[in-house]
Parts: C-alpha cells; sequence; structure tokens
C-alpha cells in the first residue's frame, strides 16, 4: 500500500493592491489581519499578501458584505518581501 501522495508544494504569498472608493480606515479593516491602507480621501488602497486564491475571494467578499466598492485589485510586484506598513 502507498504512502500519502506528496502534498503540493506551498505557494509563496503574494502582495495585493486592491483600490476601493471612498476612505477606509485601518480600524475598519482590522478584522482582516496584515491589511494597510492608504487613504486619499476618494479613494483608498488596501496593501494585503493573500497566500491562495480562497483568501483573496475572503478578502473581496468581507468587503462587499460591507458595502465596500472594489475599483480594482491587481498583483503588487514591486519585488517588497515582507508586509510592512506603506510609507508616505
Amino acid at each position: 500500500m502507498e504512502g500519502c501522495p506528496d502534498r503540493p508544494a506551498r505557494r509563496k504569498a503574494r502582495r495585493y493592491r486592491i483600490t476601493v472608493r471612498g476612505e477606509v480606515t485601518q480600524t475598519f479593516v482590522e478584522p482582516l489581519e496584515q491589511v494597510f491602507v492608504e487613504s486619499t480621501g476618494d479613494k483608498s488602497i488596501l496593501s494585503c499578501e493573500i497566500s491562495d486564491q480562497a483568501k483573496l475571494y475572503a478578502v473581496l467578499g468581507w468587503l462587499f458584505a460591507r458595502g465596500v466598492e472594489i475599483v480594482s485589485v491587481v498583483p503588487d510586484d514591486s519585488g517588497a518581501n515582507s508586509m510592512d506598513p506603506p510609507t508616505h
């Protein structure tokens, strides 16, 4: 009898920038953990590391359920290796 098949290699988390309409505060996104907000008044950019597609859908679903209008979702391939809060 064979053992359990090897698990697929764990994917490296990828950083995303989620742009939403309106001002979102850091306190508002606290339940999402490791999400950092840059707000410009008419829009906010949420930076977060997403480990897989299910996590991405969970974050987007959480925002949608709270009436937040999602403008765009793009991978942030700027080369940042850690989830440090954005600097201004």
